[in-house]
């Protein structure tokens, strides 16, 4: 009899996974270079040896096991700032210095700070292909980015940004909204491959790809199904007391 509410509770779990991976996207739809997490979902088959009927021995029950993200290029917006730089191919990343070892990122709304050097919008240093810092001083004038990451000014070229590639985008480790840590191969290195022509996009930015429309209609419709496991449990609770009371009146 407990059946119901164990596949009822199941489905609350998984929808609450749902709930929040949703949330999650829509408080980051304008993050540049942000990409949408969906989840995946799996049967369970729970044992009960002790049900008395054949047919209630398996319980097949839901469970969701993992996150994976679409790794689909977000709409490329102009800006025509020069340090904006965007990725027009999918599963190829900036490479960033961070307090913890190189990471990657998509998002590229570069900046200079005060002593010229290129870093994020979280501050990072944006490395290049020889993984050094860049840096830039006032006499250096215009500054051009060419498709393969080439940097030059008016003085001559700087240097060039480190766009790299990972065999399994999926393996890389989330470590902010826009940051990722690198799988590593046999040798505990970062098992990416450097990229020759990424295509990079000057005075442009890679959008989100999240579908603000389709994130909501999907959290209403989570909500709505949340509401109505909730009534059934409602429904199954007071029939089970409604059993225990009548059974209570026959004993007496």
């Amino acid at each position: 009899m407990e059946n119901v509410s164990y596949i009822a509770l199941s489905r609350q779990k998984t929808l609450r996974s749902m709930m929040n991976n949703l949330s999650q996207n829509m408080a980051n739809m304008n993050t540049t270079g942000y990409k949408e997490q969906r989840m995946m979902f799996t049967d369970w088959i729970a044992k009960n040896k002790d049900a008395p009927f054949r047919g209630e021995r398996e319980i097949s029950l839901v469970q969701d096991i993992s996150q994976y993200r679409n790794t689909t290029v977000g709409n490329i917006e102009h800006t025509d700032r020069p340090l904006d730089v965007a990725l027009s191919q999918p599963d190829m990343f900036f490479a960033v210095e961070t307090p913890t070892g190189v990471q990657y990122t998509r998002s590229g709304n570069f900046s200079l700070d005060p002593g010229g050097q290129l870093i994020t919008n979280d501050g990072f240093p944006v490395l290049s292909d020889a993984g050094q810092p860049l840096f830039f001083n006032e006499a250096d004038g215009q500054i051009e980015i060419k498709g393969d990451g080439s940097i030059s000014t008016d003085i001559g070229q700087i240097g060039k940004l480190q766009v790299v590639t990972v065999d399994n985008v999926q393996e890389m480790i989330v470590t902010g909204n826009t940051l990722y840590r690198a799988p590593e191969d046999e040798n505990n290195a970062d098992a990416v491959e450097l990229v020759e022509n990424p295509g990079i996009v000057q005075g442009a930015l890679e959008k989100s790809n999240v579908n603000p429309i389709s994130a909501m209609t999907q959290m209403i419709d989570v909500l709505r199904t949340y509401q109505s496991v909730s009534r059934s449990l409602e429904s199954e609770n007071e029939r089970m007391r409604n059993m225990i009371n009548k059974l209570g009146d026959v004993r007496a």
